[in-house]
């Protein structure tokens, strides 16, 4: 009589993450640390970020009313807008925004809102 041995085989399904491509579908978060929303400003503003994510942070873009003041790759981000130039009229309201990008091109934004107010004149 043959006898069969019975040979208990696992397979075992192999996962693996390829790190040179991650799969981030999380946008960076932001904050922008000063000045505070509704906060009146004048003369030179140091607009200051914190932006974060679990990829790493490729690029901050700072917008003061739709027009880019800077691009930052590295930290601190933070930039200076000059509110003295003539045509920023006193007690007007501008809109900051940040935008921060990871290295899959997710972004995340933060947006406020400050009053310039100029000296007497």
């Amino acid at each position: 009589m043959t006898r069969f041995r019975v040979i208990p085989i696992v397979l075992l399904a192999a996962c693996s993450l390829d790190s040179s491509n991650p799969s981030d579908g999380s946008a960076p978060i932001v904050v922008i640390d000063s000045p505070a929303n509704g906060a009146v400003v004048s003369g030179q503003v140091s607009i200051q970020v914190s932006a974060v994510d679990d990829f790493g942070v490729d690029k901050v873009q700072i917008l003061v009313d739709n027009v880019e003041l800077a691009v930052l790759f590295t930290p601190p981000f933070q930039a200076v807008w000059n509110t003295a130039p003539p045509q920023i009229l006193n007690g007007s309201s501008h809109t900051i925004l940040v935008r921060a990008f990871d290295v899959a091109q997710n972004v995340g934004t933060r947006q406020i809102t400050v009053t310039v107010q100029k000296g007497t004149q």
